[in-house]
């Protein structure tokens, strides 16, 4: 088998161009993949750990029957005391941050605008990892020792018609539906780059929430970890503790929580796999016409082998190893030069985008080669290869001997 592997990849150099060729066009194909691949796993990377955040953190803790209880009966599902809680699970190895929030809808007023807004009350304190990917265009965050002051999103701000200073009045109700109104002192606008979310966004202390509400509970708990892949091993571990509690409680995960991210990869991905497809089919063509040619080109060879007793398995396999020779050669150097590219665009500093849709500001693109992306465009190309070859190896072991030799 391995003389039969030599010999096959002497015949892949036999005709240098035409396996030049050959070969560049499966680099070409590896590296629109690969860099495709990588531009999507940036992307995702980056809209989950903005999605981690600036609203869902890794995971959240509620009371329990809170999914179902939450608009009929608000009160009966806050969490009472939930610095017990944060301390049990505080001493987690892997865990970051953990904090606590309360939020509610209401009617924000300045002057004679009026606009709908989401209200999320914060401990300052806790929260200055969630701020990382908020920017601050005006003023200042939230601080610990804020009493009577909040933070605006920056189309809200527009809406408003609000400024640094300004004191907005927010009406809404009270977890016993009773109406209350609070006022706070804007002392900053900041973006998130989600439009939706900047347009209602107003963040506030808690104990002024808690006011709002007239509650000294909390909606939920957000617990945020060092690193997003460590989720699965710690989440069986945080549920065994809260089940320790005299209290039931439920769980849910950040992917859980973000139907929007979950809609972003199932489209990219489904696009990605078409995009593959495609790649395929041109590699296929490239290869199964090099392979062809070498078959008309080595009949003569192929009718001597025959009639010194070559079975017919062998050319079959001579061929097919082959083809996965052409394919191993494009897919190494693809590898290769997908590095490449990558380090080029990142000494670059990335690729300008312009704002997605929804989005308020563009961002810097780069390309994430990571094993997962370099494995899938390598195994497409690989299985092209191989696909492409079956029809010239079957080709070249039914040929007749005669008639073969007559072409010598």
């Amino acid at each position: 088998m391995f003389d039969l592997a030599l010999l096959s990849l002497r015949n892949i150099f036999r005709n240098v161009r035409r396996s030049t060729i050959t070969v560049l066009s499966i680099v070409i194909g590896f590296c629109a993949l690969s860099s495709f691949g990588g531009f999507i796993d940036f992307t995702f990377e980056g809209l989950r750990e903005t999605t981690i955040r600036t609203q869902l953190g890794h995971m959240q803790i509620y009371a329990d029957g809170y999914w179902e209880k939450r608009i009929s009966d608000p009160e009966s599902v806050l969490i009472a005391k939930p610095q017990e809680i944060e301390e049990m699970l505080a001493d987690l190895p892997g865990v970051s941050v953990i904090t606590h929030r309360l939020s509610f809808s209401g009617l924000a007023s300045v002057g004679n605008s009026t606009v709908n807004v989401s209200v999320i009350g914060i401990v300052p304190e806790l929260e200055e990892d969630f701020a990382d990917f908020e920017t601050v265009v005006d003023g200042r965050n939230l601080r610990p020792g804020d009493t009577e002051v909040g933070v605006i999103g920056e189309h809200l701000q527009k809406g408003l018609g609000a400024k640094i200073g300004d004191w907005v009045t927010v009406m809404t109700s009270s977890v016993g539906g009773v109406i209350n109104v609070i006022d706070f002192q804007v002392v900053g606008v900041v973006k998130t780059g989600s439009k939706e979310y900047d347009s209602v966004f107003v963040k506030i202390p808690i104990d002024l929430a808690q006011k709002a509400q007239e509650t000294d509970k909390v909606e939920r708990i957000i617990v945020l970890l060092d690193d997003t892949n460590e989720l699965p091993k710690l989440l069986p571990q945080i549920e065994q503790r809260l089940a320790q509690l005299d209290r039931d409680f439920e769980t849910r995960t950040w992917l859980e929580l973000a139907g929007f991210y979950t809609a972003v990869v199932s489209l990219y991905t489904g696009i990605f796999n078409v995009f593959a497809i495609i790649v395929g089919v041109v590699v296929m063509f490239s290869v199964a016409n090099t392979m062809t040619m070498a078959v008309f080109e080595r009949t003569s060879e192929i009718g001597a082998l025959r009639a010194i007793g070559a079975p017919r398995i062998m050319l079959v396999c001579m061929f097919l190893l082959e083809g996965l020779g052409i394919g191993l050669i494009g897919g190494l150097l693809g590898i290769a030069t997908s590095y490449l590219i990558s380090y080029v665009i990142d000494f670059l500093g990335g690729i300008p985008m312009p704002p997605p849709p929804g989005m308020s500001q563009g961002y810097q693109a780069y390309l994430s080669v990571t094993g997962n992306v370099l494995l899938k465009s390598f195994a497409v190309t690989l299985l092209a290869s191989i696909v492409s070859s079956l029809y010239p190896a079957f080709f070249a072991s039914r040929v007749q001997i005669i008639e073969a030799l007559k072409k010598s």
